[in-house]
């Protein structure tokens, strides 16, 4: 019997976060072989991003988080599917949506 294996390795994933007002966009590369489809996982702490995904079956290479909230720090990972074998997860990426305050006008006064 011959025990054919597929390698799929997390080094082969580079995710990348940027946060902006409206979510989180994470974009990351494929280097390994095959043509695969992507599932991301995201966490508050971590470490751990644990299943469900928040998103499964992509096939771009981005994905933005609209559902991230303000003020909320997340931990994000991607996994590659090839043949049905998920890969490990990408190394962790964070990103924080946070929304500058007004500055102060020095001139105003406040009473």
């Amino acid at each position: 019997m011959k025990i054919r294996a597929l390698l799929i390795c997390a080094l082969c994933l580079a995710a990348s976060a940027q946060s902006a007002p409206h979510g989180v966009t994470l974009s990351w590369s494929w280097t390994g072989t095959g043509t695969p489809t992507y599932n991301v996982y995201r966490a508050t702490a971590t470490g751990a991003e644990v299943k469900p995904a928040l998103a499964t079956g992509l096939t771009a290479t981005t994905f933005t988080d609209s559902t991230a909230a303000i003020n909320t720090k997340y931990f994000y990972t991607v996994t590659a599917t090839v043949g049905g074998v998920e890969s490990s997860p990408s190394p962790e990426v964070a990103a924080q949506i946070v929304v500058p305050t007004a500055p102060i006008n020095p001139s105003t006064t406040v009473f």
